[in-house]
C-alpha cells in the first residue's frame, strides 16, 4: 500500500462497496478533520492469474474503487480529502495489517454471512482486528449513522481494571468527540456452572461495589481530563457475551480491548470480542494490544481469579 497521511482513516472496500463502512468513516473524518483513504485488495489464485483473467479482474477492482470513492466524496463534501488505491500483490488481511500504522484508524464492514460460509472463508474483520497495530472499527452491514439519535452512547467493555486505563482513555476520547454519554460496562458470571444457585442479591451487591471501587482510581483522572463526558459505571451479573450484545442495542459505538498477546492459546481475540464482531448491531472499535509492559509484570494467575468473567474479552 502506498504512503497515506499519518492520521488517515483507512477503509477496506469489499466487492459490495462497503457502504456502511464508508458512511462511518466519512462521519468520523468530518468530526475529527482527518482524510479518508480507500483500499480495495484484489485477490486471485496464481493459476487464474496466468489464465488470462487478471486484466478483467483488475478492471472490475478499479471500477469498485472508483464507485466507492465517488460515494465517499459525495458524502464527505470538499472539506474531507478522499484518496484510494487497488492493491493486487498479496492477501487482504496481510495487506491491510501491513499497510496501516502510526495514528491511522482502519474501518471494515462486517458482512452478514452464514455460519457455513464463514467455516470455509473465515472472517477478514476478525483476522485483521486480531493482528492490526491500529484501532479497527467493524461496521455492521446496513448500519447508518444517527440511527439512535437523540441519545448518543459509547459503551466500553472492561474486564480488568488493571488493563483498563488505555482502553478507557480511548473510550473517553470517542465519547467526547461524539458529545456522547459513556457507559463503562463490566459483566461477570461465575465459571463454575452453578452461578444461578450460589449467587444471591448480597453477592451481586458486593461484586458491584468492589468492581466500582476497582475502577474508580482509573476513572478519576479521566473524569478530570474529560469533564464534559457524562460517565456511568454499569456492573451486570450476566454472561459477558449477552451483556455486550445487549449493550450494542442501545449504543452508537462499542469499545473493546483485544485479547492480550501474552495470554495462552493462539488467538488475539477472546470469545466476547468475536461475538461482538459477529453479532453487534452497532460499530465495534477494537483497540490494539494495551498495557503490554504493565501486563507482563503481573502474575499470569490474576487473569483467572475466582469469579472473574469466564470468557476473556
Amino acid at each position: 500500500m502506498k504512503d497515506t497521511a499519518r492520521n488517515a482513516i483507512v477503509v477496506g472496500i469489499g466487492a459490495d462497496g462497503s457502504g456502511s463502512a464508508l458512511e462511518f468513516a466519512v462521519a468520523e473524518a468530518q468530526r475529527t478533520a482527518r482524510p479518508v483513504h480507500l483500499v480495495h485488495v484484489l485477490q486471485l489464485p496464481a493459476g487464474e492469474a496466468y489464465a488470462g483473467v487478471y486484466g478483467g479482474a483488475l478492471d472490475t477492482a478499479k471500477s469498485i474503487l472508483t464507485d466507492a470513492r465517488a460515494k465517499a466524496e459525495e458524502l464527505a463534501g470538499p472539506a474531507v480529502p478522499v484518496s484510494g488505491e487497488v492493491v493486487d500483490n498479496g492477501w487482504t488481511v496481510d495487506d491491510l495489517v501491513r499497510g496501516t500504522g502510526a495514528e491511522q484508524l482502519l474501518v471494515l464492514q462486517h458482512r452478514a454471512f452464514g455460519r457455513v460460509h464463514r467455516l470455509f472463508t473465515g472472517s477478514i474483520t476478525q483476522s485483521v482486528a486480531g493482528r492490526a497495530r491500529v484501532p479497527v472499527v467493524s461496521v455492521p452491514e446496513g448500519w447508518t449513522p444517527g440511527s439512535r439519535e437523540p441519545a448518543v452512547v459509547v459503551t466500553a467493555g472492561v474486564q480488568d481494571a488493571v488493563e483498563a486505563p488505555a482502553l478507557l482513555r480511548l473510550a473517553f476520547q470517542e465519547a467526547q468527540a461524539r458529545e456522547a454519554a459513556l457507559v463503562v460496562l463490566h459483566a461477570w458470571w461465575l465459571a463454575s456452572g452453578y452461578d444461578v444457585v450460589v449467587v444471591d442479591e448480597t453477592m451481586r451487591t458486593a461484586w458491584t461495589e468492589r468492581s466500582q471501587q476497582e475502577l474508580e482510581p482509573v476513572l478519576e483522572p479521566l473524569r478530570a481530563e474529560f469533564p464534559d463526558v457524562d460517565v456511568t459505571v454499569e456492573v451486570r451479573h450476566a454472561p459477558p457475551v449477552e451483556a455486550i450484545l445487549d449493550a450494542a442495542e442501545s449504543s452508537d459505538l462499542l469499545v473493546l480491548g483485544r485479547r492480550h498477546h501474552l495470554l495462552p492459546f493462539g488467538s488475539h481475540l477472546g470469545p466476547v470480542v468475536r461475538a461482538a464482531l459477529d453479532h453487534a448491531t452497532c460499530p465495534v472499535l477494537i483497540t490494539p494490544e494495551l498495557g503490554v509492559a504493565q501486563a507482563a509484570d503481573e502474575p499470569a494467575t490474576r487473569h483467572h481469579r475466582v469469579g472473574s468473567m469466564a470468557p476473556t474479552f
